[in-house]
């Protein structure tokens, strides 16, 4: 069988546009107090895609995120405690 189940929180972020899954399995493996940080030049995309994209992800992984102030081609964010 194919047929692959969904969280409640993962079929919600269907419901408003497709969580990119590399973002949302990043996410899963940070622990409160981690981050990381996506380039626009590495991404292909805004901004501000990239933050909607980790917004999404984030939601579907369960964990919340916070931004830091950085550089207009690049996004810093880290993981905090809900």
């Amino acid at each position: 069988m194919a047929i692959k189940k969904l969280t409640a929180a993962q079929v919600d972020a269907r419901r408003t546009g497709t969580a990119n899954e590399e973002y949302v399995e990043f996410l899963k493996k940070l622990k409160a107090g981690e981050g990381g940080e996506a380039t626009v030049a590495h991404e292909g995309v805004s901004r501000q895609t990239i933050k909607n994209r980790l917004n999404k992800a984030a939601a579907v992984a369960g964990v919340k995120i916070k931004y830091f102030r950085s550089s207009p081609d690049q996004v810093v964010f880290e993981v905090v405690k809900e």
